[in-house]
């Protein structure tokens, strides 16, 4: 039953055609801001992966969480109202989670395929160099999407309505793009410099975004322009650091979907 249901959230996240929209605007973009980063560098040919992907990782910052928590919060609000759905013999859980699959499936095909048109772009005029860590820039993204997809669907079942989720999904997608930067900013200002590093490891773990923002910089060996949150990486978490934000990525993608699931037992 789960299987069908699954099949069923499927064949809707594809009739919605925001996932369509979206390939074809992302992909559109991703070429656009590959050709200008290679532009940038003078001569093609040594310019490599490495100078665009620091453009296209800032555009999936912004641009994935944005769609993300949008999507999953008008998808989550819209749960309690399939009476076809909830007289399914299916867990609230499962709802959820068939939900969250469909979603993650056709919107991660989307940023895969926006970002593939970009990396086949790089390949044809710069040459493949640093290409597998582009791979891995790819992997960052599906797992920001993942997450913030998971955090949209826990607002939009709580919220009471439309209307409100996706109100409380922007101001979600403010908080964790741009707010916390600044309230680390005004921590860096007023702490002490040996008490900085365990707020900033809090804080990397804390926001899905900066752990994937962290993650991709550090792919490049670019972490110290990414900010306080990008220089804390090597400085504080050490080796382990990359593990743990992926650990991170991951229990924002859990804990959202089972909140989701007993929020919506509840309702």
């Amino acid at each position: 039953m789960t299987a069908a249901l699954l099949r069923f959230e499927l064949a809707g996240a594809r009739r919605a055609r925001v996932a369509t929209i979206f390939a074809a605007g992302f992909a559109l973009a991703g070429i656009g801001v590959a050709l200008a980063g290679l532009s940038a560098g003078g001569v093609l040919s040594v310019q490599g992966f490495a100078r665009t992907s620091m453009s296209l990782l800032q555009m999936v910052i912004w641009v994935v969480p944005m769609l993300a928590l949008l999507t999953g919060a008008a998808a989550g609000s819209e749960m309690r109202d399939l009476e076809f759905v909830a007289a399914l013999p299916v867990s609230r859980g499962g709802r959820v989670f068939s939900r969250w699959a469909a979603l993650t499936a056709t919107l991660g095909g989307a940023v895969a395929l926006g970002l593939g048109a970009a990396g086949v772009v790089i390949a044809l005029m710069a040459g493949d160099a640093d290409g597998w860590r582009y791979l891995r820039l790819a992997l960052v993204s599906e797992l920001l999407l993942a997450a913030t997809l998971a955090v949209g669907l826990w607002i939009g079942i709580a919220a009471s309505n439309r209307t409100r989720a996706l109100g409380i999904a922007m101001a979600a997608w403010f908080v964790l793009v741009i707010g916390m930067d600044l309230a680390v900013i005004a921590l860096l200002s007023a702490l002490p410099a040996k008490g900085v590093g365990a707020w900033l490891t809090a804080v990397l773990l804390a926001n899905p975004v900066d752990s994937a923002r962290v993650l991709g910089l550090s792919l490049f060996q670019a972490d110290a322009i990414a900010g306080p949150m990008g220089a804390a990486l090597r400085r504080v978490l050490g080796g382990w650091g990359a593990g743990a934000l992926m650990l991170g990525l991951l229990g924002w993608t859990a804990v959202p979907l089972v909140l989701a699931g007993r929020t919506l037992k509840r309702g």
